[in-house]
């Protein structure tokens, strides 16, 4: 499918439909090694530990043409770029990168077209971490931010990621990426 080498090769994508919201979710970056007859460091691992997903108002569209699948699959893209964000998460508990081509209104979008995303909030309902086969693995949200938010990230690095952390609770459906969400900065 292109981009990086996901851990078995299978770049795959769920759609969740709930009876209040629709879940979006990467499924492969946690499928076992495909190479570990050969390479048995890798046998003990879920793939990278980590599974993705952007969690939305229903969805009636077809899901592959939305922003929040751009949101989703381009999270997905780097965490199998990067190899070992679990890491970067079990260090830090919150993230934060930017992303080009997410199909947004202008408002969201920085000077270089780019868009805010906050990594690793807490679900109330999806559990943070479940058990695979081989190991437990994460499941990670990706929250859309808006530009004041990014913006006062940027500006404020982890002590402003955890700052947004505690806001995004206290403003409720704290996972949910939505365009009609108000900023919480």
């Amino acid at each position: 499918m292109g981009g990086p080498m996901w851990p078995a090769m299978r770049q795959a994508f769920m759609t969740i439909h709930a009876p209040e919201r629709t879940i979006l979710a990467s499924d492969g970056l946690s499928d076992p090694y495909d190479d570990l007859e050969t390479n048995t460091a890798n046998a003990a691992y879920n793939g990278f530990g980590l599974e993705v997903y952007v969690a939305t108002e229903k969805l009636t569209v077809p899901v592959n043409t939305t922003w929040q699948f751009q949101l989703v699959y381009q999270a997905a893209q780097v965490m199998a770029d990067q190899g070992n964000v679990i890491s970067l998460l079990n260090d830090l508990t919150y993230i934060t990168t930017e992303f080009y081509d997410v199909d947004v209104p202008a408002e969201f979008k920085n000077a270089e077209g780019r868009v805010g995303a906050f990594i690793g909030l807490p679900d109330p309902i999806i559990p943070g971490e479940v058990q695979l086969s081989l190991e437990p693995v994460k499941m990670v949200n990706i929250k859309l931010l808006t530009l004041p938010e990014l913006e006062y990230v940027i500006n404020n690095g982890e002590e402003g990621r955890a700052k947004l952390a505690g806001l995004f609770i206290a403003q409720g459906n704290t996972t949910w990426s939505t365009l009609q969400r108000s900023s919480v900065v």
